[in-house]
């Protein structure tokens, strides 16, 4: 209903309390409002055109009988009864706002005064908002009405299913109504795997569409008695334990969805904390349950965690790692590695990849596994970046200048590092004002960061490369992108993910996978670095197919900065 049609037309409207016998008026009932009321300011004097009682709560606007109250003299008396039912945490705005003089100064600084509020009472939580705005003709009275938005607010726009609030509202009240005793059951964290490269290849229509195939998944799979999606692709729901089986849980993590004649395999990853205390809130559920799918690594074959001790454990020291970053780095426990990479026919040292490593006072050598996706998800990454570089530049530099060996090294960037505007300048700076860095550092990234750049980032890449940077494409062949990822960018040198360089000698498909890789890279006008090469067999196939260059523990290790001198020397 059009408010400025209920405006003007109020001069017109008989007195009384019960609804006017009108067109509006009956459109005001039909479209769900609980109350329409005009107040005036002069004497604090409420009048009602509208009033039924709140479905959430038993006793509102209602009298014993179950006829609507109506025997509010004052705007006043009216609040003060209204903020009975306000929930705890928004009482005190509640009292402070909704008073005239607040009212009526917001009223004329934006024409309206709006507000969401949240009733709770008969173990139900609702959503209203309420709003009033100042007759035209009469300044000294304002029309005032509240309506219940706990649909909108309490659901998700797009899966129809339950939106945070609502789920958690829900979930409570359905945990509190089950009988511990007689059923056991889980809370569900999930997210799909790659689900940013399916917007990026296919569309945001086909993501949308994937989401609502995983919704469906999860309800065929897991029987959920609640649902609710949080954001993006992140689904939470409540099951019991006994649809929580191996079988189900693994299926989630082999989808394939097909559109016309193009197909993409993604996985649902999982969390699953087992509610063995229901006095704990859902919030606590739902981030236990997100700890545990965080704790999913990209090579695990399961695609699903258990929340429990050692999940929380890995979770406060990644917490601490993350507080010891920073004056790790000032302390020098962090240190550059560096892996020699050979040519595959001289087998001599053509290039290198720089690696750090952390050496912690308290934890020592910690995986650059624990602590990398750490400061990836804490924003700390490109701190940790900038100091590789800068040491890598430091270390050709220093040789260059006392004329000894130098090769060009490879340093890996974090998706993060794209947009973040202080290292690319930094960069930028580093390849306009030093040749030695242009020809001597190279910029590697993985198949699965470079699906997740955004178009800005992307063109990051492109000027570094129009600079004469060469730019390395990591771990082909581990994402579900490969192919989309060589055509959309012309990357210097593809480096074949070990996942398929181990399989040699023992699976001939793989083996002609590596060929056509390689066959396919040279076509592009790109060369092909193997990773992970540890035996004679896997260096005699790849030399056998015109592999370009070499790395692995077959020929060298990573080693100190220093040993790394001393292999160049």
């Amino acid at each position: 209903m059009d408010t400025n049609e209920v405006m003007t037309r109020q001069t017109d409207r008989p007195a009384g309390k019960g609804p006017v016998d009108s067109y509006v008026w009956r459109t005001v009932v039909d479209n769900g409002y609980d109350c329409v009321f005009d107040v005036d300011l002069t004497d604090d004097s409420i009048r009602f055109y509208h009033l039924k009682q709140f479905d959430s709560v038993d006793t509102l606007f209602c009298e014993a009988g179950g006829q609507a109250k109506n025997n509010f003299a004052t705007h006043t008396e009216f609040r003060n009864f209204i903020e009975s039912f306000v929930v705890p945490e928004e009482r005190a705005t509640y009292v402070e706002q909704f008073v005239n003089d607040f009212i009526c100064k917001e009223i004329k600084e934006r024409g309206c005064f709006v507000r969401t509020i949240h009733l709770f009472g008969a173990n139900e939580r609702r959503s209203k908002s309420v709003r009033y705005y100042r007759y035209d003709d009469e300044p000294n009275r304002l029309i005032g009405y509240m309506f219940d938005i706990s649909a909108p607010l309490d659901h998700d726009w797009m899966t129809d299913e339950y939106a945070r609030l609502g789920f958690i509202d829900n979930a409570e009240r359905l945990l509190a109504e089950q009988s511990a005793e007689d059923e056991h059951y889980s809370l569900v964290y999930t997210n799909i795997k790659g689900f940013k490269a399916i917007n990026d290849l296919f569309g945001e229509q086909s993501g949308d569409m994937v989401i609502f195939q995983a919704r469906d998944i999860l309800r065929t799979l897991l029987r959920p008695i609640i649902m609710g999606r949080l954001e993006n692709d992140h689904f939470v729901l409540i099951t019991k334990d006994e649809y929580l089986g191996e079988q189900s849980l693994r299926s989630l993590g082999s989808q394939i969805y097909n559109e016309g004649f193009k197909q993409y395999g993604f996985t649902i990853r999982c969390g699953v904390y087992h509610i063995t205390d229901r006095t704990t809130s859902v919030g606590i559920m739902i981030d236990r349950a997100k700890l545990a799918e965080n704790s999913i690594k990209d090579d695990t074959v399961n695609p699903y965690v258990i929340f429990n001790d050692e999940v929380r454990v890995n979770y406060v020291k990644q917490r601490v790692l993350i507080s010891d970053m920073r004056n790790s780095l000032d302390t020098g426990e962090f240190k550059p590695y560096f892996q020699a990479i050979v040519d595959a026919n001289t087998s001599r040292i053509c290039s290198a990849e720089a690696l750090v490593r952390w050496q912690h006072s308290n934890y020592g050598m910690v995986s650059p596994g624990e602590f990398i996706p750490a400061f990836e998800d804490g924003g700390q990454i490109t701190a940790l970046d900038k100091f590789m570089l800068d040491r890598v530049f430091e270390f050709n530099l220093e040789r260059a200048k006392n004329f000894k060996l130098i090769v060009p090294c490879a340093i890996n960037l974090s998706r993060i590092d794209f947009y973040n505007m202080d290292m690319m300048d930094h960069l930028l700076d580093l390849y306009s004002n030093s040749p030695l860095a242009t020809e001597y550092i190279r910029i590697e990234v993985t198949e699965s960061a470079y699906a997740d750049l955004e178009k800005n980032a992307i063109d990051y890449l492109n000027r570094f490369k129009s600079m004469g940077v060469k730019i390395l494409l990591d771990d082909f062949g581990s994402g579900m992108s490969s192919l989309s990822t060589l055509e959309n960018f012309a990357f210097n040198i593809v480096k074949l993910d070990m996942g398929f360089v181990r399989k040699i000698g023992i699976q001939k498909k793989a083996e002609v996978i590596i060929k056509a890789i390689i066959e396919m890279s040279h076509s592009l006008g790109a060369t092909v670095t193997a990773e992970g090469v540890e035996t004679e067999e896997q260096l005699k196939y790849l030399r056998s197919v015109g592999c370009d260059m070499i790395q692995g523990y077959y020929f060298f290790k990573p080693v100190t900065e220093e040993e790394f001198a001393k292999l160049l020397d």
